[in-house]
């Protein structure tokens, strides 16, 4: 049979001492070789055996930067019916510009309702967005009591198309289409 010679652990001042060169050599090669140094300054370094263990600062609350400015308190009113607001789109007419948003609302108590409302946002550089324009999409609205799932996308400028894919009651499947161009106007559906 062979037998196995075990060797006792070594003592900690060894261990110590056999890291702190493992972490010297590292650090040379570092030296030798570009882009080692970031690696080597994250290898931890054994302290000494004699050495005092360090102590810990004292818990200090993170300070804010005076810098950064208060700001106001956040109040917003959106009723729980909103089921999504988004921000999409580029629309210009005469010297104004700005933003399409749509607004999808589902309630109705005991009936199915899905409701859009698309709004023309003015945007002016030194000024707060306002609303220029606000339209419900009557010809999704006309499918009121019907399963309805609206999208839009931009086609390009002063051209956002809504689309709304209906379910009927009788089960058949209808897509409804619109497109929202100048503050207000909205095409028949397509």
């Amino acid at each position: 049979m062979n037998s196995v010679k075990l060797m006792q652990p070594a003592l900690p001042a060894v261990r110590a001492a056999w890291a702190r060169s493992c972490g010297a050599a590292v650090l040379a090669v570092a030296c030798l070789v570009p882009g080692m140094a970031a690696h080597a300054e994250a290898l931890p370094v054994a302290p000494a055996a004699d050495a005092k263990p360090a102590e810990k600062p004292a818990d200090k609350p993170a300070e804010a930067p005076a810098d950064v400015p208060k700001l106001p308190e956040l109040k917003l009113d959106v009723p729980a019916d909103v089921h999504s607001i988004t921000t999409v789109g580029r629309w210009t007419d005469k010297k104004q510009s700005g933003s399409y948003r749509v607004i999808v609302v589902h309630g109705g108590g005991d009936i199915l309702l899905t409701r859009v409302v698309v709004q023309w946002v003015r945007e002016k550089t030194g000024e707060p967005p306002s609303i220029v324009a606000s339209r419900e999409v009557e010809a999704f609205a006309a499918y009121a009591g019907n399963a309805l799932v609206p999208s839009w996308r931009e086609l390009e400028r002063n051209r956002l198309q809504l689309v709304g894919d209906v379910r009927l009651v009788d089960g058949q499947r209808k897509r409804v289409r619109v497109l929202a161009t100048t503050p207000g106007e909205l095409t028949d559906p397509i």
